[in-house]
């Protein structure tokens, strides 16, 4: 597993064996045709292998699930030494990649989204933003987010690529589509794939696309089909023709327009108006999710039925992507928690309308945290999806902001919820020790949520109401620099940095990039005289020494460590009177609209099941 070498026929046999039971069900990476694949790797020269960037990838993410097969069952292996095995044939594969630029495949198209999803899971978040452009060009070059002809049940012999072709490359695409709306996250200037330039249908179900049984599926917009179809398509017979693939892809599509709403609050309508944007985005992902069917659900039956098809990851997956977003769209109502710049102030007469919005933001992270512990009961590699270990750390912040802030430390109530939520903030911690085998992020996310979870005094007698856990907005230059924090107001120049959580791809990449330019640690214009708070700890100074540019380089993994370790440390913050003001957000330059990358009333305290499916908000009237 550290060779540079491919192994063995067989040793590839098991490599492969790994990936497509691990990798291939998890998101929009079930692009490559399972059997079609083992066929040609049967078929074709051992010398040809060699040369497959595809391959190389597929063994390099297949090479740590073996690792960590090999640690449960014979002897145990670091997470170090698992999260590395592979590490050779990776680079092989993008030497493959970077040497054949101008020969645009369709395998080197799939190779290249396996590295950057690999590059994620090693902590080397610079590179893996430089592929992601790779990628989407590699897209326009082979134009695959057009339908190949008109024939979509292939009824036509003489049409060229079989149906299987077309409905790997539609499924490629959507692949594309999400990774890029994943590193965009809502911002303009960083997302290259726009869904108006999206002519494809979605993907159809595994059982279809695995036996080649050519069908019809809605288009990104629900109720539509291709518009060539004509008119005699009835939409109730395609439905269950689409798989889980498919409606992962529209939730995205929702994700990226609240990405984008809650960072263009300057603009938007007050959300307590029926008319608000918010108000439709809330009916948007009340929609998307009424619109599950049954086996989609996180049911007891469906976990278990999804297990046994390797798809308890990818359904873990789906529901978080959900509960992530409805944490988006409800940070309405913890502007200090999330640092928005262009807060609304709720008049008195809206403090019900502010509650219900904390409280729907505080059940969705215990929804979370309930979906993860019971997918990590199945098995660490059920939690195998690069983007779990985020979404499981914002949900610990979530909790202990609302336990330490929101909720009235006297009260009896108070000390009940602490109690229920203890459990949740508890196995959140114990599931990013599980995924620092498989993520390099997640060994010090789970250090920064034991950190938070300890100075925060949940579950002892004297609750500390003086941590915030926080955001550090503030970009911290090198020692070299001059430090200037960022402050409440307009910026002189505006920058994706502003708005973009710290744990979010371009942040990360940011940090490992010493010539870049820093327009985001300029004062703000409103508030050019501004100084930080004389209670703001100095713990933050330690990320401009040791911090900066450590997640960016996956061979030092002590500087991974101790480097993310110190900046999440910086998300505690001494002072309670000291939130950001709502400032205006720089508008006119296309780059000011953004979210976390990153993913209510009503959750009972009772329930014996709280992961089976309940919508988590009530019905706006």
């Amino acid at each position: 597993l550290t060779s540079y070498q491919l192994p063995s026929s067989w040793g590839i046999g098991v490599l492969v064996e790994e990936y497509f039971n691990n990798i291939h069900p998890l998101r929009c990476f079930a692009f490559i045709h399972r059997p079609s694949f083992l066929q040609r790797l049967d078929t074709e020269d051992t010398r040809r292998n060699q040369n497959s960037a595809l391959l190389y990838m597929i063994c390099a993410l297949g090479a740590q699930y073996h690792a960590l097969a090999y640690g449960e069952n014979v002897t145990s292996i670091s997470p170090k030494a698992i999260l590395h095995a592979g590490s050779q044939w990776a680079k092989q594969a993008q030497r493959l990649i970077l040497e054949t630029l101008e020969i645009v495949t369709i395998d080197n198209l799939m190779a290249s989204v396996l590295l950057h999803d690999y590059d994620i899971r090693m902590g080397d978040f610079s590179k893996a933003f430089m592929i992601s452009g790779l990628i989407t060009r590699m897209t326009q070059a082979l134009q695959i987010n057009l339908e190949y002809n008109t024939d979509i049940l292939c009824q036509n012999d003489d049409t060229g690529l079989t149906v299987t072709e077309k409905e790997s490359r539609r499924r490629l695409m959507w692949s594309c589509y999400v990774m890029d709306a994943l590193v965009g996250s809502g911002v303009d200037q960083l997302t290259l794939v726009d869904e108006k330039d999206m002519k494809i249908q979605l993907p159809c179900n595994e059982r279809n696309f695995v036996q080649q049984i050519p069908c019809l599926t809605e288009t990104l917009e629900t109720g539509n089909c291709l518009k060539f179809m004509g008119d005699y398509v009835d939409n109730k017979t395609i439905l269950p023709n689409m798989g889980m693939m498919a409606y992962f892809v529209r939730h995205i599509s929702i994700r990226k327009k609240v990405l984008r709403y809650i960072k263009h609050l300057d603009e938007a309508i007050v959300p307590w108006n029926p008319n608000s944007e918010f108000a439709t985005l809330e009916a948007e992902c009340r929609a998307w999710y009424e619109s599950l069917p049954p086996s989609l659900q996180f049911t007891p039956s469906a976990i278990y039925i999804r297990k046994d098809s390797s798809q308890l990851g990818a359904l873990c997956v789906l529901h978080c992507a959900h509960y992530q977003t409805i944490c988006d769209l409800y940070r309405l109502g913890a502007p200090a928690l999330y640092k928005l710049r262009a807060a609304f102030d709720f008049p008195p007469e809206q403090q019900g309308f502010l509650k219900e919005l904390q409280q729907v933001l505080f059940d969705a992270a215990r929804s979370l945290a309930t979906i993860i512990d019971e997918t990590g009961r199945h098995g660490c590699r059920m939690l195998a999806d690069s983007w779990l270990p985020t979404i499981t750390y914002d949900s610990c912040r979530i909790m202990v902001y609302h336990l330490t802030q929101i909720l009235d430390p006297g009260d009896q109530t108070t000390k009940r919820i602490m109690n229920e939520t203890l459990p949740l903030l508890r196995s959140n911690i114990h599931c990013l020790s599980l995924m620092g085998s498989l993520n390099a992020i997640a060994a010090s996310l789970c250090s920064a949520a034991e950190t938070m979870l300890e100075r925060s005094g949940i579950g002892s007698e004297v609750i500390s109401q003086n941590i915030i856990p926080d955001d550090p907005y503030q970009s911290i230059g090198s020692t070299n620099e001059t430090r200037i924090e960022i402050l409440p107001g307009t910026p002189v120049q505006s920058t994706p940095d502003y708005v973009l959580n710290p744990l979010s791809i371009f942040r990360m990449a940011r940090k490992s990039i010493p010539e870049r330019h820093a327009p985001e640690s300029a004062g703000s214009s409103s508030a050019p005289n501004s100084t930080r708070p004389d209670s703001m700890p100095d713990l933050d100074q330690s990320v401009g020494e040791n911090g900066e540019g450590a997640q960016g380089n996956s061979t030092n993994d002590n500087a991974i460590h101790q480097g993310s370790l110190e900046e999440l440390q910086t998300l505690f913050m001494s002072d309670l009177g000291w939130a950001w003001q709502p400032a205006e957000t720089a508008v006119g330059s296309g780059i000011d609209g953004a979210g976390l990358l990153p993913w209510a009333g009503g959750y009972p305290s009772t329930q014996t099941e709280p992961w089976l499916p309940v919508f988590p908000f009530p019905q706006q009237d």
